[in-house]
C-alpha cells in the first residue's frame, strides 16, 4: 500500500468506529472512482481505498489486521505461484468467496467487466509452525484467461458490444401492478452479463475467455498464526471479464492440537511431574520447549499442585516479541512404594501428628487436596 496501513488509506485513526470509517470510505471512493476521476493513478488509488474498507469495515478481519500488523496480513499475497500438479497432503476446501465489497455506484447503469470470484483454502497447520511460521505448497483448481484467445472469448481477439443489452451487461425489465411500476434488472443472456460477444468464439473455451487449471501457489504463514487467521493472496483467484480484474485467494488457518503443549495468546502451556519429595524440597526438572530444545526448570520448596511456573521467552513468536511457556507442576503420589518408602512416609506421618491435633502437615495436606480433587 502506497499510504501505509489501511487506517493511513482510508485516514482514520486506529481507533474510529464504524460509522466514520464508512463516511471516509464513500468520500474517498466517490472522489477516486474511474468512472469519476480522470487523474493518473486514479484506478490504483480506487482498489487500494476498497482494499482498506473491506478489511476495516469487517470486525473479524479488522481484529486480526490489528493482530499481527499490516505486513503479515498482507505478507500472503507476495507467494510465488506455478504450474504443474502432483503436489498432495492438504486438505482444502474451494467454495465461491463473492466480491470482498459492495461499491455505491451499482444500479441499473453499465455494470461493466465483472471481477474475478474470491476463492477459500482452509489450510491445516501443526502448532509448532503456527508458533514460528512456516511455508506451504499447495494446489489450487482455478479459472484463467484462455491462452488461445488472450481472454476475449474470441480467435481472432475482436469482440462487439452485445446488441442485445447495448453493452450494459444488463437486460431492463419493466412490470406494472397496483402499486406502479417496477423495474427489474437482469444479466444479459446473450452476453452473459459482459456485455462484449465473440466477433469468432474460441474453440478452446466455447467462447467464455476462460480455461480451467491447477496450479501450485507457495503460501507463507506468519509466526504466530491462529486457528481462524486469513491470509489474502491478491489475484491468485477466479479470472473476471476480459479486462476485469482477478479475484483473490483467502487462506484460513487451521492450527492442529499438540499432545504436550495448550496455547492461550502468546503464552503456551505444558506440564511437568515431581514427587511429593521434590515438591516438599524443592528440585529441577528439564522441560521440552515446543521446538524439542531442553531447558532446566528450578522447582522451588514447598510447590503446591497445580501451580504454574513461568519460563519467559519460550512460548508464541509474534511480531518479534515471543511470549511465555508456562509449566503446570503435577505432583504425584507413588502408587507402590519400596519397603524403604513406606517406612520414610509412615515416619513422615509420626512426626506431622505430634504438631497437634486440627494441624496438617505437608503430606497429609497434599493427599487431601489430591484425593478431593478425583472425587
Amino acid at each position: 500500500m502506497s499510504a501505509g496501513s489501511y487506517y493511513d488509506v482510508l485516514g482514520v485513526s486506529r481507533d474510529a468506529g464504524e460509522g466514520e470509517i464508512k463516511k471516509a470510505y464513500r468520500n474517498l471512493a466517490r472522489k477516486y472512482h474511474p468512472d469519476v476521476c480522470k487523474e493518473e493513478g486514479a484506478e490504483d488509488r480506487f482498489k487500494e481505498i476498497n482494499e482498506a474498507y473491506s478489511v476495516l469495515s469487517d470486525p473479524q478481519k479488522r481484529a486480526q489486521y490489528d493482530n499481527i500488523g499490516h505486513d503479515a496480513f498482507t505478507n500472503a499475497s507476495k507467494g510465488s505461484y506455478s504450474g504443474g500438479s502432483g503436489f498432495g497432503g492438504f486438505q482444502s476446501d474451494f467454495s465461491g468467496f463473492g466480491d470482498i465489497f459492495d461499491t455505491f455506484f451499482g444500479g441499473g447503469g453499465p455494470r461493466g467487466p465483472r471481477p474475478g470470484a474470491d476463492l477459500l483454502l482452509r489450510l491445516s497447520v501443526s502448532l509448532k509452525d503456527a508458533v514460528f511460521g512456516t511455508d506451504r505448497e499447495v494446489e489450487v483448481f482455478h479459472t484463467e484467461s484462455c491462452p488461445d484467445c488472450d481472454g476475449t472469448g474470441s480467435t481472432n481477439k475482436k469482440v462487439h458490444t452485445c446488441p442485445k443489452c447495448g453493452g450494459s451487461g444488463q437486460i431492463r425489465q419493466v412490470s406494472q401492478s397496483l402499486f406502479g411500476q417496477f423495474v427489474r434488472m437482469s444479466p444479459c443472456p446473450e452476453c452473459g452479463g459482459r456485455g462484449k460477444t465473440p466477433e469468432q468464439p474460441c474453440r478452446t473455451c466455447n467462447g467464455s475467455g476462460h480455461a480451467r487449471v491447477k496450479r501450485k501457489v507457495s503460501i507463507h504463514v506468519p509466526a504466530g498464526a491462529y486457528t481462524g487467521l486469513r491470509l489474502r493472496m491478491e489475484g491468485y483467484g477466479e479470472a473476471g471479464d476480459y479486462g476485469a480484474p482477478v479475484g483473490d485467494l483467502y487462506v484460513e488457518i487451521l492450527v492442529e492440537e499438540n499432545p504436550r503443549f495448550s496455547r492461550s495468546g502468546d503464552s503456551l502451556e505444558t506440564a511437568v511431574e515431581i514427587t511429593p519429595a521434590q515438591a516438599a524440597v524443592g528440585s529441577t526438572a528439564e522441560i521440552r520447549t515446543i521446538d524439542d530444545r531442553t531447558v532446566e526448570l528450578k522447582i522451588p520448596a514447598g510447590i503446591q499442585h497445580n501451580t504454574a511456573l513461568r519460563i519467559p521467552g519460550e512460548g508464541v513468536r509474534r511480531r518479534g516479541k515471543p511470549g511465555d511457556l508456562l509449566v503446570r507442576v503435577r505432583i504425584v503420589v507413588p502408587k507402590s512404594l519400596s519397603d524403604e518408602e513406606k517406612e520414610l512416609y509412615e515416619r513422615l506421618l509420626e512426626i506431622e501428628k505430634k504438631k497437634g491435633p486440627g494441624k496438617k502437615g505437608f503430606f497429609k495436606d497434599f493427599v487431601d487436596k489430591v484425593m478431593g480433587q478425583e472425587e
